[in-house]
């Protein structure tokens, strides 16, 4: 939570500690978080910017450890009801103006969806567990498809606070017990690899782990324990005197520390799974932790020169206003609301946050840090009944507000054309009666809702059974839609595959119609390497995959393989999910093939050639010979990026079926 630990005038002050203020640190903290409100205004270059949130949890954890470590060995004890009282002066009133301005927004401008929602949200703000919240319902810290929490940035909040319960007493202890700054040290280093070791075993292999990992307490303890870690070993001893490093370890700090930042910045991408897996926030968070030894240290440095420029530092005193503001102006007044211009949002919602957080700090936030309640309210006689009744007032809004929304609409029943479905291709053969009267349909989500639409009045005389299954990808291999980001079979995906072939038999099945997979265009981990289709050793595995698939629908019964090749398609990035979106910006190659799978039916053409027994259903050249086609017959196509809507399932069957009689009929004449 940048700017809420340190400022000129108040933790200082009020324990009278013997640190000097360190205008870099307020420069560093100030520089980051104008970068990061950039990204979240637009800039999309800066999406490593979610690394710079390990930089505030170093820095919060360095401050408030140290002030800690120094109140006891001046006083002897830790007064946690004074710190607990510090700290509500410092976080609340900002986020009690926030969470207003939050609660005007959902009703007046919020979508149905994000006000049903607002009274947990705001909830789980003042109870600081946002980010479970978050992890509970499987929020996507990425998602750009609306409906997101305009509280969603409160998770940070949520942790820090979680850790401010705790520090105090952990720190207690730990100089009750370890006694010495080095055993304290290596003891709060020995939490940070233990929370970097759990974050890999938790891990993230796919889109459904990414909540857990990005926004876990336990995950993100590394950054705060190592950041406790150097706040005990810097922190005054009984003397005053402050500890230091040697002049040369001072230098490469700050130069490690400062590459290692700019690195994450431009380079870590939002799914980079050796992040979480390898230990890559641990790391960063080393390198955050070198950029504060560079900071602290008192003699001139190029650091304090760069990053204690006044209007950094100052930038720095109003980050946790920043913060708090930023992301809901954004929502409010930004993200296409207003303008499509990009410039022009950039610098209306910057204007927007910087002022407001400006006169929040001004006019709210340092009057109550100096005098409490009463630097608002001087003549309020009980400040704790003041303090409580914004939190039971906002509480009781935002649940107000999420009563009064409407219900979430019923999905809508799509009306299907009635009567013959219409030809795609002109003089396409007919389906005949019997022939054949059972199909094994084998795929992905693709063919599952085909064969789940199935107008079984439309085509008597035929039985359709659906070995498919949604996401149930060709390979057993984790498809990898980024370098790092990774997504495995899903255990019933996995589970078909296995009992496909009993299930085939018994059903008496004639012919195995495999539906080829779009999700071929997306890159594979096989035996370790990332392959895709320009590499031989990825069609190999494909070819003995469908070679599997036929051998096996052979031995269960089947007279005949025919394999379905892949249409065109129209991915549009705003409206696909995570997992695909990355695609978009790690291979042009990859979206390219997606749209038009070239490779891929290609691939299919050859297969089929080599088998006798196996016949190609050619439904990419009926649909798009002309390119991709919107609407046929006055009917939608494609319901989304990849499936056919359900008005057009009759459509396809027809074309489908057609052709697999008259495959069928050829080969048994």
């Amino acid at each position: 939570m940048p700017g809420a630990t340190q400022t000129i005038d108040e933790e200082l002050r009020v324990v009278r500690s013997r640190l000097g203020y360190s205008p870099a640190l307020d420069g560093v903290r100030g520089l980051f978080m104008l970068c990061f409100m950039a990204y979240h205004f637009g800039v999309d270059q800066l999406a490593g910017m979610w690394v710079c949130i390990n930089l505030f949890f170093v820095l919060s954890a360095f401050l408030i450890t140290r002030l800690l470590v120094e109140e006891r060995v001046q006083h002897g004890d830790i007064d946690v009801w004074a710190f607990y009282r510090r700290r509500a002066r410092r976080l609340l009133p900002g986020l009690f103006l926030v969470l207003t301005f939050v609660l005007v927004y959902a009703v007046l401008w919020a979508d149905d969806a994000v006000r049903r929602k607002i009274g947990g949200d705001v909830l789980a703000t003042l109870g600081y567990v946002m980010n479970w919240r978050l992890i509970a319902e499987g929020d996507q810290y990425f998602g750009t498809k609306g409906g997101e929490s305009p509280l969603r940035h409160a998770w940070t909040l949520a942790i820090e606070e979680q850790f401010y319960v705790l520090v105090p007493f952990v720190i207690l202890g730990l100089m009750l017990w370890a006694r010495t700054r080095r055993r304290m040290a290596l003891v709060l280093l020995a939490g940070a690899v233990a929370s970097a070791v759990w974050t890999a075993v938790v891990g993230f292999h796919d889109a459904s782990d990414y909540p857990r990992v990005y926004y876990g307490t336990d995950t993100r303890a590394q950054a705060l324990f190592i950041g406790a870690a150097l706040g005990v070993w810097l922190a005054p001893g009984r003397s005053g005197a402050l500890p230091s490093f040697s002049r040369p370890v001072v230098a490469v700090a700050g130069v490690v520390g400062v590459v290692s930042s700019v690195f994450s910045f431009v380079v870590v991408g939002p799914y980079s799974g050796w992040m979480f897996n390898l230990g890559g926030m641990f790391f960063f968070a080393l390198g955050s932790a070198l950029l504060v030894i560079a900071c602290v240290d008192e003699r001139p440095s190029w650091v304090h020169a760069i990053f204690g420029w006044r209007p950094l530092a100052h930038a720095g005193r109003l980050s946790y206003g920043l913060y708090l503001w930023h992301w809901p102006i954004w929502l409010a007044v930004g993200n296409g609301r207003l303008t499509d211009n990009a410039i022009i949002e950039f610098v209306l919602c910057a204007v927007l946050t910087i002022g407001i957080a400006q006169l929040s700090y001004q006019y709210v936030e340092r009057p109550v840090i100096k005098r409490g309640v009463r630097g608002l309210l001087p003549s309020v006689r009980t400040p704790v009944v003041a303090t409580l009744l914004p939190v039971v007032l906002l509480a009781g809004a935002g649940l107000a507000v999420a009563s009064s929304a409407p219900t979430a609409p019923a999905e809508p029943t799509v009306a299907v054309p009635q009567g013959p479905p219409p030809k795609i291709v002109a003089g396409q053969p007919s389906y005949r009666e019997g022939e054949p009267a059972r199909i094994g349909v084998f795929g992905d989500s693709v063919p599952f809702f085909l064969v789940d639409r199935f107008p079984q009045e439309t085509f008597p005389g035929v039985t359709l059974d659906n070995y498919s299954r949604e996401g149930c990808d060709l390979l057993s291999e984790p498809i990898s839609w980024a370098p790092g980001f990774q997504m495995g079979n899903e255990p019933k995906c996995t589970a078909m595959k296995k009992e496909w072939p009993q299930e085939f038999k018994s059903n008496g099945d004639d012919v195995l119609l495999i539906w080829a997979s779009p999700l071929l265009a997306v890159p594979h981990i096989v035996d370790g390497e990332r392959l895709w289709l320009d590499d031989k050793a990825y069609l190999d595995l494909i070819r003995s995959r469908w070679d599997r698939l036929r051998r096996q629908a052979l031995d269960a019964g089947a007279t005949q393989v025919q394999i379905v090749n892949v249409p065109c398609r129209k991915p549009v990035k705003d409206s696909i999910p995570e997992e695909f979106r990355v695609v978009f910006d790690s291979n042009p190659a990859i979206v390219k093939e997606y749209k038009e799978p070239k490779r891929i039916n290609r691939l299919v053409e050859q297969w089929a050639d080599s088998h006798d027994d196996v016949q190609v259903v050619d439904l990419h050249g009926a649909l798009c010979s002309d390119g991709y086609p919107e609407e046929i017959g006055g009917i939608k196509v494609f319901n989304d990026y990849l499936h056919f809507s359900p008005e057009a399932t009759p459509m396809i069957w027809e074309h489908v079926l057609g052709q697999v009689s008259r495959n069928y009929v050829r080969a048994r004449s």
